[in-house]
């Protein structure tokens, strides 16, 4: 009967039986001991909750003998018989997670039952999780099959950790989720890390080059896009504004060329390289790219010098600062078109530090609402790496 009503929401009011003619005149009517034999109904209904589960009968053999096998649920029968402590701390290790579910634990010809669903042993639970995702449903779909019938200590962990590692639904997956930010360190001290980058405007190619703590970028006009060029581009702007610490490219043929690495060596920097395929690495640079591009349609499409306009750029406050990316890095204001007191134009080292990092936090925790860190990689697990339309496993 408990079973038969654990769909319904009862709500039990109390009724002076003064006032239940017809229920108390019944309840004094007992029954008898047995029914007779000849009789067409029982007195007495048995539920049998095998006959609920939609498990096949080959199955349930199954369960049943690896049930009389298994430790942990032979344990949970005997203190079902023996009925439980009221301490959690009396229990065996083994069955301590039961506990707080005691009551919707049951047992019937040899399988043990939490309200409908059978609970499997552990030697077959593998096989259990193999059967929901044999047709390479997601995991809500893979959980929602089992909750109807089956339960184990950690099922839904287990679920999702064998889909997760499933080669053929990772195989067909869009793309991997974003991971968290992972944002680079910002310097101590202007033109100490440097990005560079080459993009095409008006078919025409061009090379960028930007300062992470700054932001100030400048951008040259390259007649070719040998590595010879792009390094006496460098050559002129380490000369005006000194050698950095670090510079960040990505992996074009100009900066992987042996050439650049001997310019590397002789000038004494440190040539770092974003990950193949993900750009996003050298975000600084192609922050400055867009920003460029951006830059010279505007002036192009409204007729002005495009020179006045970086120059603006270079004298307009950053957005969260109090400074603009010529007085980070230069530590003045330079003159524009615009009019001013010559006392702005006094050098003047502002502090940007603190400034940038609040800024930094603020890009983080924007970003990091959508995105989440992957599970670490283990020895032997499968690596898929997607190189454009093609996924190589290794």
């Amino acid at each position: 009967m408990m079973l038969r009503i654990q769909k319904y929401d009862l709500n039990v009011v109390y009724v002076p039986g003064k006032d239940m003619l017809l229920a108390d005149t019944l309840s004094r009517a007992y029954l008898p001991e047995c029914a007779h034999q000849d009789s067409g109904e029982a007195e007495i209904e048995t539920v049998n909750m095998l006959q609920h589960l939609p498990i096949s009968h080959d199955s349930l053999s199954q369960i049943r003998t690896a049930t009389k096998d298994d430790k942990t649920l032979q344990m949970i029968i005997k203190m079902m018989q023996q009925g439980w402590p009221s301490d959690k701390r009396a229990l065996p290790t083994e069955i301590k997670p039961y506990f707080s579910f005691q009551e919707e634990l049951s047992h019937q010809d040899g399988i043990v039952f939490k309200g409908e669903r059978a609970v499997i042993p552990s030697s077959l639970q593998e096989d259990i999780t193999r059967r929901l995702h044999s047709s390479h449903f997601g995991a809500e779909g893979c959980l929602r099959r089992a909750r109807e019938c089956v339960f184990w200590i950690g099922m839904s962990d287990q679920i999702k950790t064998h889909i997760a590692r499933c080669d053929i639904c990772r195989s067909v997956d869009d793309k991997q989720q974003k991971e968290t930010l992972h944002p680079h360190e910002i310097p101590n001290r202007p033109w100490a890390k440097v990005g560079v980058d080459l993009f095409q405007f008006d078919n025409k190619d061009y090379h960028v080059i930007v300062d992470y703590y700054s932001n100030f970028w400048e951008i040259d006009f390259l007649p070719d896009t040998k590595s010879s060029t792009v390094i006496k581009k460098l050559k002129a702007h380490f000369a005006r504004y000194g050698i950095p610490n670090t510079v960040v490219s990505d992996n074009g043929p100009q900066y992987s060329s042996q050439e650049f690495q001997r310019f590397s060596l002789r000038w004494e920097f440190e040539h770092k390289t974003s990950s193949p395929g993900f750009p996003q690495s050298n975000g600084k640079a192609e922050s400055a790219v867009k920003t460029a591009k951006r830059l010279l349609h505007k002036a192009k499409a409204s007729g002005l010098d495009p020179y006045l306009a970086l120059l603006d750029h270079h004298n307009t406050p950053s957005q969260g600062l109090d400074s603009s990316p010529a007085q980070r890095l230069l530590s003045r204001r330079t003159r524009t078109l615009l009019p001013v007191k010559p006392s702005l134009l006094k050098p003047k080292v502002p502090q940007a530090k603190e400034a940038l990092l609040n800024n930094q936090h603020r890009q983080c925790a924007y970003y990091n609402r959508s995105a989440r860190d992957l599970s670490p990689l283990k020895v032997g697990d499968a690596v898929r790496v997607q190189l454009g339309e093609k996924i190589c496993r290794r």
